[in-house]
């Protein structure tokens, strides 16, 4: 079970998207609809869980926030990896944060594209992609960020490949988010 996850990861990208005019809809990766732990305690509610999500649902983007447990958990999860591979696929948006990237070394997902994570944890790309240091990566469909102090870059990314630029900037505006 996940018992932590990267909160800043999580709930900048969210609430960016959301200001954004995103739905976004939480999903967990448990069996029930507990709250989760994020780090320092912040707790978030998860709205359904990962495996009542039906091979026929399909969303403009998913994304996993980051912190080791929970990318661990992304990484063991098959239901994670039939979705990031459903929608990479029909090259809707896949995005991972910090350590979550790890998930898609896992799931084989886009072998040889550019790619970043927590610095700690490149070596668990084994090779796979090209590593980047930069803040934000975006190569195709597929969206990374290092951490949490990359994280409104990140979810600014996120809605300028959802919404357009004009939206990301309206938004990072509103937030005097000036990167």
């Amino acid at each position: 079970a996940v018992v932590s996850t990267q909160s800043t990861g999580f709930t900048v990208p969210v609430d960016i998207l959301r200001r954004g005019g995103v739905d976004v809809k939480i999903a967990s990766v448990l069996d029930d609809l507990s709250p989760v732990a994020g780090r320092s305690g912040i707790k978030i509610s998860p709205e359904c869980l990962v495996s009542d999500i039906s091979e026929d649902d399909t969303f403009d983007l998913v994304f996993v926030p980051g912190g080791l447990e929970a990318a661990e958990a992304f990484a063991a999860s098959k239901t994670v990896g039939d979705i990031y591979h459903r929608h990479n696929n029909q090259n809707k948006l896949i995005a991972a944060i910090c350590a979550s990237p790890i998930a898609f070394n896992e799931h084989k997902i886009n072998h040889g594209r550019r790619i970043t994570c927590y610095p700690a944890l490149a070596i668990r790309l084994d090779g796979n992609y090209k590593y980047s240091s930069d803040s934000v990566v975006v190569d195709g469909n597929m969206v990374t960020s290092r951490g949490p102090g990359t994280a409104f870059d990140y979810g600014m990314t996120l809605l300028e490949q959802l919404k357009g630029k004009e939206t990301r900037d309206q938004v990072a505006k509103d937030m005097l988010y000036t990167s």
